[in-house]
């Protein structure tokens, strides 16, 4: 009996410690399932049963249980009842992770439209275009042979949109999670704060918690760059650095702005969301009031632009989360392309600097060339065959905008990847052949 109850109590111990070592995984795991739930249902109307078979398809997530608590706007996600979190909708905002139980939510904001405000199209088509040409390889791009998930393409040439698809249930209303391609929704707030002389990119001792030590010497655009030397761990199989930020954290810049200095600034590239929501942090801290910073992505570029459907959700404490959750129509992602394609402007109004894209797309020092200000460029090993002045909004599960001044064109896929990674070079290079020649 009395090794019985040794065996026991060994067992115990191994199962609480079990426990606390996988904790973190799990409440990021929860975190996770409860957000997308909650954005998925409230933002596009769809039903739990649906987002759960669609969206949390993989992983440790397909055992997660979804409670909806339609009274509350929240939905509750849960593993067998061990660990479990709440993301709950607010109007005007979205879906917010309550990581801490003991913080209030975000006030409600005046709500956001999804309605579709229609793209022009082309009187006459232009010499070149081949429509059939084109469709096939949009068609292509919503097999599963070619990646699976494709829920919305929008090509635009000149401007113009010359071709739009979606899959079942999306459609030109459906707003689409952009995921890291809301990076450089990011680095055009920073751009108009720049033009509007508010920022500068030289400018350091950016936060007061970075006063005394090293990190005062980090300038704004060692941020931009992803070249800010803070020791971060981008990984997202588990508990990272990333998904932690995103997932049990309440304030997720005061998370990133703890971390230590690994590298001297500007010499050393680390791809970091938590660097992204450190930037929509000083943005916050330039405003006298969070009414103003709530607004102004919407007044100085999402309405300028045209993108009236678009939206960045915030974390708990109300700061957006400009790394991750940018929300908008297939076509107003679209017209944030043709936003960088026209350097910055819509029609006689110039929103961002006149040389912000010019500079945003300069590589930063250590990123091998594949990376500029919150803006990806080509990488050869994976883009062989695009044209070299293309560059890139990229987000996770092959979020993709593809942005060619040489042909004038903005490309668009939006949606997930499931069993296979979408092919980006081939989906590019077929568009790009139906489409009118450079010239």
């Amino acid at each position: 009996m009395r090794y019985l109850k040794w065996g026991l109590g060994l067992l115990l111990l191994l199962l609480i410690g079990g426990y606390w070592f996988a904790r973190p995984t799990l409440l990021v795991g929860t975190g996770y399932a409860a957000k997308m739930a909650c954005s998925c249902h409230y933002l596009q109307n769809r039903s739990l049963d649906d987002i759960h078979a669609a969206d949390l398809n993989f992983s440790a997530l397909k055992m997660m249980s979804l409670e909806l608590r339609e009274a509350e706007k929240q939905v509750e996600a849960s593993l067998f009842g061990i660990v479990s979190q709440v993301a709950q909708y607010i109007p005007g905002r979205g879906c917010v992770l309550l990581a801490n139980a003991d913080q209030a939510a975000p006030v409600d904001l005046p709500e956001i439209s999804a309605t579709a405000n229609a793209l022009p199209t082309y009187d006459t088509l232009p010499a070149g275009l081949n429509l059939a040409a084109l469709k096939t390889a949009v068609d292509q791009a919503f097999e599963p042979v070619a990646g699976g998930g494709t829920r919305g393409i929008v090509v635009l040439h000149n401007g113009k949109l010359v071709h739009e698809q979606y899959a079942d249930g999306f459609d030109a209303n459906t707003p689409l999670l952009g995921w890291s391609m809301t990076k450089s929704w990011t680095n055009a707030l920073i751009g108009i704060m720049v033009k509007n002389g508010e920022l500068s990119l030289e400018q350091d001792h950016l936060f007061p918690e970075w006063e005394n030590d090293e990190r005062a010497e980090i300038r704004l655009a060692d941020l931009l760059h992803m070249n800010s030397g803070l020791d971060w761990n981008e990984a997202y199989g588990g508990a990272s650095d990333a998904t932690r930020m995103l997932y049990t954290q309440a304030d997720m810049a005061d998370y990133t702005m703890d971390k230590a200095l690994a590298y001297d600034p500007d010499t050393h590239w680390v791809y970091s969301s938590g660097t992204t929501n450190l930037l929509t942090e000083l943005i916050r801290q330039t405003f006298n009031d969070d009414e103003a910073y709530w607004q102004f992505a919407r007044d100085s570029l999402f309405a300028p632009a045209g993108m009236q459907s678009a939206r960045i959700e915030v974390d708990q404490s109300g700061n957006f989360v400009g790394s991750s959750y940018g929300w908008a129509t297939a076509q107003d992602w679209a017209r944030f392309g043709q936003l960088y394609l026209n350097a910055g402007r819509v029609g006689d109004r110039q929103i961002l600097p006149e040389d912000w894209v010019s500079v945003s797309t300069v590589p930063a020092a250590g990123s091998n060339g594949i990376y500029g200000a919150q803006i990806w460029l080509p990488d050869p090993a994976e883009l062989p065959d695009v044209p070299k002045d293309l560059f890139l909004f990229r987000g996770f599960q092959d979020q993709r905008i593809a942005v060619v001044p040489s042909r004038n064109c903005v490309i668009v896929r939006l949606g997930m990847n499931e069993d296979h990674k979408f092919p980006l070079n081939r989906f590019l290079t077929d568009v790009l052949a139906a489409l009118p020649p450079a010239g």
